[in-house]
């Protein structure tokens, strides 16, 4: 039987489409519902091409199917988690997207009164998410400044899933996703780098259902 996950693990493996068998075949909710919402970072692809791996190995034994290319190892997988959250930034660094939070903040705020009512709502988002972040900078360089060590970055909580989400969160959320299909489209429209418009379509797909969930549950 020429099962579709053996199709996957022996394919380029895109990303989505092994998110979506996995939700079929994957006996971890929780982990799908990660892989669902974290994107394709390099350690959600090589976690998802393991458990898949695993899967098809079952359905090989089980089936006497010829041997598939071999799924990354955890070790592998932790090299990859590690990678993305080891880098500690300088002071300078911090000192620099602080300046950064300031100036977009000044630019959204002068936007604001002249734009669709639409769109001042997804700026007044913009707006909050921006003076949390400039916060939370504020509070670390601050303590540097005060103690010659930059204190670890908090640990923010794990982001609600949609079905968690009262309305006026799903309005906001549906106004964030509205920015990023937009901001995607455009970036594929314009790049004429086949990686980096594979990597657009990604995006572009995951946000669209994304929205077309969302969209979903309001109606209901």
């Amino acid at each position: 039987m020429d099962h579709e996950i053996h199709k996957w693990v022996n394919s380029d493996q895109d990303y989505f489409s092994g998110v979506q068998i996995y939700d079929r075949y994957g006996r971890n909710p929780n982990l799908a519902r990660i892989l669902r919402r974290g994107g394709a970072t390099v350690k959600n692809r090589l976690t998802l091409s393991y458990e898949l791996g695993k899967i098809a190995k079952q359905i090989a034994v089980s089936e006497n199917v010829p041997a598939m290319k071999k799924p990354p190892e955890k070790q592998e997988i932790k090299k990859a988690e590690q990678s993305e959250t080891s880098e500690v930034p300088t002071i300078e660094i911090l000192r620099s997207e602080q300046k950064m939070c300031y100036k977009m903040l000044d630019n959204l705020h002068a936007i604001l009164p002249y734009k669709e009512k639409t769109e001042r709502m997804n700026i007044a988002f913009q707006i909050l998410e921006l003076d949390d972040r400039l916060k939370e900078i504020t509070i670390r360089i601050e303590h540097f400044d005060k103690h010659g060590v930059i204190p670890v970055q908090p640990v923010k909580d794990e982001p609600k899933t949609l079905s968690d989400l009262n309305t006026a969160e799903l309005i906001k959320r549906q106004m964030t996703v509205r920015t990023y299909i937009t901001r995607y489209k455009t970036k594929l429209e314009k790049s004429k780098s086949l990686k980096k418009r594979s990597r657009y379509q990604e995006l572009l797909d995951k946000y669209q259902l994304e929205m077309d969930d969302i969209n979903k549950r309001m109606s209901q």
